[in-house]
């Protein structure tokens, strides 16, 4: 860890000191999408829980996405309809609740004869995931080879039988930074949340957990207790299970994903959507001014894994081979890789471990173990993230706790009335639209202190550079509570910037220094 300026260090004191000999109804291990939802569910209905991350917040598989929430189209294929009925659910209601965040996009889907389904049939597939997600997004439409070629010059259509539009929702930042905000909201309401504190010893004492707590950052330990667990350690739930001596009845099996960031592949901003030569649906997908490209699904066994040389060239070819583009893409335009696991479910006297395992869904399974007071988070995803806070409070209440429900909606950005007080008072001192959204998109209600920043010191509203779309004044803001304490931190996960400008340009931008010197200095 690099060494911390005297406010970050008071900054960490403070969050260590919440936790230090002190006693949780709950303690959540693990901030990831399903760690970051229970403490906000949690704490919003009157429980004192606290969080632990070894790493940083969302460095996991909740940095490795594709950024899309979505309802499931493709689990329609095995007839999975109560699956997509609950995850369309919880979109609806996250888009509905994000809505600076979360953009309907459309997605295009073409079909050739090597496809697993003829272009008719896929749009009754479509209309009946329209109808399923309750008609919330605008209508699927059929579309011809010649109108695709006209709507996304990039798709190579000469083999083509036609195509599907069909919309679901995309994450304007990223994945990782929406697990953040989240964070930082529970933390506002009173939870206790740390990165970089690893759980080095649990042991149940007395009807309580007692925790032996390493922080990274100060370098120094300390004990706390709870009366609830929460393992919502992701791939890695079942090292936690064996420090506390506890088990679940489902297990996980993995299967690797990889996307490469490259630059912008289509202006329109839709997703393009192919089936690659394993019929796996394979995606180009917007981020920022680049374009993503993936994912391969690759059975592996334990979740830590990497991008192989065999990962770039099945993805290089399948976009080649689906794409028209003025020359093909190389290696050489690959800005940055995305990889990570995904955590599969097998439920209690599921499918075996060794087959099938391409059939499972990413469905989740809270599991509450009365006998020793836990409760297990297994699979999931972001797009579901709503439901499986309401069943850790749901579990919470099943082991006796008596949660509150609160006066208001437990998730979500501010009310729409704090939103136009904020964007009537940045007219006055923002001159681009643009900038006023992002920066609500963003901080939502710390953007307010962000415009006092910038009306004391106008300087401090500029952007570092061209390529580097923050200012100071947002750069100050974010160190007081974002839990800054690595460039990665706010290069990964912070922000978009680590992944869609490459390396070398990055070193070249004199903004890049003094955005360094702002974080650290």
């Amino acid at each position: 860890m690099s060494e911390l300026d005297s406010k970050a260090e008071q900054i960490r004191e403070k969050q260590i000191s919440r936790f230090e000999n002190g006693h949780f109804d709950a303690l959540v291990i693990g901030g990831g999408i399903n760690g970051a939802v229970a403490a906000l569910a949690l704490r919003s209905h009157g429980v004192n829980v606290g969080l632990f991350e070894k790493n940083d917040f969302a460095s996991g598989v909740s940095q490795e996405s594709s950024n899309l929430v979505w309802g499931g189209f493709k689990y329609l294929e095995s007839y999975e309809v109560k699956l997509v009925a609950g995850l369309c659910h919880s979109r609806n209601r996250l888009a509905r609740s994000y809505p600076s965040q979360l953009t309907e996009t459309r997605f295009l889907a073409t079909l050739d004869a090597s496809s697993p389904f003829a272009p008719w049939f896929a749009s009754i597939g479509a209309n009946a995931y329209w109808a399923i997600g309750q008609f919330a997004t605008k209508r699927p439409r059929y579309r011809s080879p010649r109108t695709i070629k006209r709507l996304e010059p990039s798709i190579e259509i000469d083999s083509l039988l036609g195509g599907i539009e069909y919309s679901d929702y995309l994450l304007i930042e990223n994945d990782s930074r929406f697990v953040i905000q989240m964070l930082v909201d529970a933390e506002e309401r009173g939870a206790a949340v740390s990165n970089y504190t690893t759980v080095i010893e649990a042991e149940r004492v007395s009807q309580k957990w007692k925790l032996k707590v390493r922080d990274q950052i100060l370098g120094k330990e300390f004990e706390v207790s709870s009366d609830v667990l929460v393992n919502a350690a992701g791939p890695e739930i079942k090292e936690i299970s064996e420090m506390t001596k506890t088990e679940t009845e489902s297990h996980l099996v993995f299967s690797k994903g990889v996307h490469l960031v490259v630059p912008k592949v289509t202006d329109s901003g839709r997703i393009l959507a192919f089936f690659d030569e394993t019929q796996r649906l394979f995606y180009v997908i917007p981020m920022g001014k680049c374009s993503v490209i993936g994912t391969t699904d690759e059975r592996v066994e334990k979740p830590e894994v990497s991008v192989e040389g065999a990962d770039i060239e099945f993805l290089l070819q399948e976009a080649n081979r689906k794409l028209s583009l003025s020359r093909p893409l190389l290696k050489e335009d690959i800005i940055a890789e995305r990889v990570g696991v995904r955590p599969l479910v097998i439920a209690k006297g599921g499918v075996d471990q060794d087959k099938d395992w391409t059939e499972l869904s990413r469905k989740h399974i809270v599991e509450v173990n009365r006998k020793d007071r836990v409760i297990s988070i297994l699979g999931g995803k972001l797009s579901d993230c709503l439901n499986v806070g309401e069943e850790v409070v749901d579990g919470l209440d099943d082991l006796g706790y008596k949660t509150v429900k609160p006066s208001s909606r437990w998730y979500g950005e501010p009310s729409a009335a704090e939103k136009s007080i904020f964007f009537h008072k940045a007219k006055e001192i923002v001159t681009e639209k643009d900038s006023i959204e992002k920066l609500w998109r963003r901080h939502g209600s710390r953007s307010h202190e962000i415009l006092k920043k910038i009306e004391t010191t106008p300087t401090d509203g500029k952007n570092f550079s061209e390529i580097i779309d923050y200012c100071p004044a947002e750069i100050s803001v974010m160190k007081d509570y974002e839990f800054i304490f690595t460039l990665e931190d706010f290069m990964r996960r912070r922000s978009l910037l680590g992944q869609t400008i490459h390396p070398e340009e990055l070193m070249q931008d004199d903004g890049f220094k003094n955005l360094k010197k702002c974080l650290f200095d």
